[in-house]
């Protein structure tokens, strides 16, 4: 068993005396690697024991109340707990650290009744609310083996050195660094920043202050089979630095660890609660999110705390599709011993944070199995309820309205602002993280809420927007589809009424959902339609089922011929009007035999009976996309047997001529001949048909 990245923090286990160790081991049984050197052994075997031995599950336990119980925050939540359960706090080791303390008070609980359920109690406690420790994940470009991985070591460790120089970190380092079937695990220790606290040093009565630079303990897996880094990093703002230079090192390539993001949480907006129920995973029974980061625009960020955050956020109807979820805390039911479920915290692009570190590699397979974790899916089109609040770069709008946007600027429908907060440039993938604060000369400074992404300055430049003016935009769209009537000014909510759209007898009243539409969108509106046929258009698909007439757009600003063709399916009136209504875009020549009509390029051709050989003929050769043969023709136009060429050659003219003579009453242009020769004995339709 791969031991979690955490638990190789080389500065932890030195904090804990061997002599502390050797009385763990004699409790939870002794790692076979240290068994064989007859307890004469240092901190740097108990590293590589745990690197290379399988731990049993006690020496797990013991490793997570080192890295959870082993802080302040977890001696305080033991001291709480037997404050709470009456117990004395007498027998407690004094005078220790917090990680010597821990580990003293994991030996006591074992034969002590009354500490084992202070132990569970404080367990509890700082799962619930301590700083578990995080991790990073990174992609690769490829999937690369390093080579000479000695002298990478070294060349790793300057890199480090310069780094701590530089950041005023000291300039202790230590690297260390092996290989185990294609998994490098490189250790890090180093100094950090200078610490002076007020103390009361053992023996003196006076305060004073200590000066000194705490050791932080760091590690990063590469796993060269599928590209993939982690990093465990004490302080979170070392993360960057330790990404680029694992690149530059390993591969001489700063970037190489700048693929794709390897956490999404798009599944979780586009499938709900469905994604964590369905996981298949055995060993973990109920998932569910307690905690989540919804973003939508650049001003509005939502934290969502719940016990079910799905049942919430539908209580409150509030547009999941919306916006982009950034940060999610998951609840996963292991089965086994504990009751206590693992809390898994994912914070896109990267950061990973799981509660007990002994179920990590169980809590990656849900992650994968979900498609949250490695996912790297291929960025979704851009979509406009996603879009909300619609304040956005142009470069955003232009991916979503295309050659129409200069346009839409033009009609001020989409108005110049200035955004209040954007993504960093190197890490679009983590939401608009840099928050612009105003510094002078006109000039802003970016505030990262991430303390794996630095800060940086911001031009006016690059916190220019626009933002979408709904009404302009009702305004607009009824222009293009060419509506005159109805309608009504937006009331700030989820759609706008764009009025009627006439179909030969048939009236349409449509609706564009500038968002998904809430409960009861069609009684909103019915009083305004008059009885005609209500029709939502949709730009982008509904994430619940719904019992409105639904017209899904294929663009977010549908053509008029492109919307009456899906709307009149929608409310089943295809059946009902006219063939050309319903033909699809593309089709020059339309057919309705039904009513025994056809048109070309929409000018509808008269003066040709539907009995008639010229209409026949026109739609013979409608319906195929082949040449058809003289013979075939007249099998189809006439009961009697006259010369084919003959009659072919009539029909074909007749119908031409009546095609001919419509489009010249009508003041258009067109080819004098539909249905040229294929070859000898044969004819072809070179217009595109649709026949109803």
């Amino acid at each position: 068993m791969q031991l979690p990245l955490a638990y190789l923090d080389a500065a932890a286990i030195e904090e804990v005396p061997v002599d502390l160790w050797k009385d763990v081991f004699d409790v939870v049984g002794w790692p076979p690697s240290l068994a064989s050197k007859n307890g004469s052994f240092g901190h740097e075997d108990i590293l590589r024991a745990l690197e290379q031995d399988t731990p049993s599950d006690s020496l797990l336990q013991v490793l997570e109340v080192l890295h959870t119980l082993g802080t302040e925050a977890g001696r305080d939540a033991i001291q709480a707990a037997m404050r709470d359960r009456h117990v004395s706090t007498s027998g407690l080791p004094a005078n220790k650290g917090e990680k010597e303390f821990a580990l003293r008070f994991f030996i006591a609980q074992r034969s002590d009744a009354s500490l084992a359920d202070v132990f569970v109690r404080a367990q509890i406690q700082v799962q619930e609310t301590g700083d578990q420790r995080r991790y990073n994940e990174f992609l690769g470009k490829e999937a690369r083996c390093i080579r000479n991985l000695d002298s990478k070591k070294e060349k790793l460790r300057e890199e480090i050195l310069r780094h701590c120089r530089e950041a005023d970190l000291g300039e202790h380092v230590q690297v260390e660094a092996f290989e185990d079937e294609g998994t490098y695990i490189f250790r890090i220790l180093r100094s950090h920043r200078t610490q002076k606290p007020l103390a009361v040093v053992q023996g003196h009565s006076a305060r004073a202050t200590i000066e000194f630079r705490p050791v932080h303990g760091d590690t990063m897996r590469y796993d060269a089979s599928v590209g993939l880094l982690r990093i465990a990093a004490r302080s979170s703002s070392i993360v960057e630095f330790y990404r680029q230079a694992l690149g530059r090192v390993l591969f001489n390539d700063e970037g190489f660890f700048d693929g794709n993001a390897v956490c999404s949480l798009r599944v979780l907006q586009e499938r709900g609660r469905e994604a964590l129920e369905n996981h298949g995973v055995f060993g973990v029974s109920r998932v569910r999110m307690t905690e989540c980061l919804w973003e939508r625009g650049d001003r509005e960020l939502f934290h969502i705390r719940s016990s079910d955050c799905f049942r919430s956020m539908e209580e409150l109807r509030l547009p999941l599709g919306e916006g982009a979820l950034l940060q999610a805390k998951l609840k996963c039911d292991v089965i086994g011993k504990s009751t206590r479920p693992v809390t898994v915290n994912i914070r896109v692009p990267s950061r990973i944070e799981v509660s007990q570190k002994a179920h990590e590699f169980l809590i990656e397979k849900v992650l994968n199995a979900v498609g949250i974790r490695n996912a790297a899916p291929p960025a979704p089109a851009m979509n406009l309820w996603a879009l909300s609040p619609w304040r956005h770069p142009i470069d955003v709008w232009r991916s979503l309205f295309g050659a129409e946007t200069d346009k839409l600027i033009k009609e001020r429908v989409l108005l110049p602002v200035q955004l209040a907060a954007v993504p960093h440039p190197d890490h679009a993938e983590a939401g608009r993280v840099l928050e612009a604060q105003a510094v002078e000369d006109g000039d802003f400074y970016g505030i990262s809420q991430l303390p794996e992404i630095p800060s940086r300055s911001l031009t006016p430049t690059e916190l220019d927007g626009f933002e979408l003016m709904p009404e302009g935009f009702r305004i607009y769209l009824r222009s293009a589809l060419g509506i005159s009537s109805g309608g009504a000014v937006w009331d700030n909510g989820a759609l706008l009424e764009l009025g009627f759209i006439g179909v030969g007898d048939n009236s349409i009243y449509a609706v564009y959902a500038l968002q998904q539409p809430p409960a009861g969108s069609a009684n909103t509106v019915r009083s305004r339609a008059g009885g005609a046929h209500l029709a939502f258009l949709l730009p982008a698909p509904l994430t619940e089922a719904s019992d409105l007439t639904q017209v899904t757009l294929e663009t977010v600003i549908p053509t008029k011929r492109g919307l009456i063709r899906c709307a009149l399916h929608a409310c089943g009136l295809a059946d009902l009007v006219p063939a050309i209504h319903i033909a699809p875009d593309g089709a020059r020549l339309v057919v309705d035999t039904k009513l025994g009509k056809l048109w070309v390029d929409g000018v509808e051709i008269g003066g040709l009976q539907p009995s008639s050989q010229p209409f026949r003929f026109i739609t013979l050769m409608a319906r195929h996309s082949t040449p058809v043969s003289h013979d075939e023709i007249v099998r189809e136009i006439s009961s009697g047997r006259q010369d084919e060429d003959v009659m072919a050659r009539q029909a074909k003219s007749a119908a031409n001529k009546a095609i001919a003579g419509s489009m010249t009453a009508a003041s258009r242009s067109f080819d004098p001949d539909s249905f040229p020769a294929a070859g000898t004995g044969f004819y072809r339709c070179i217009l595109p048909a649709f026949v109803r």
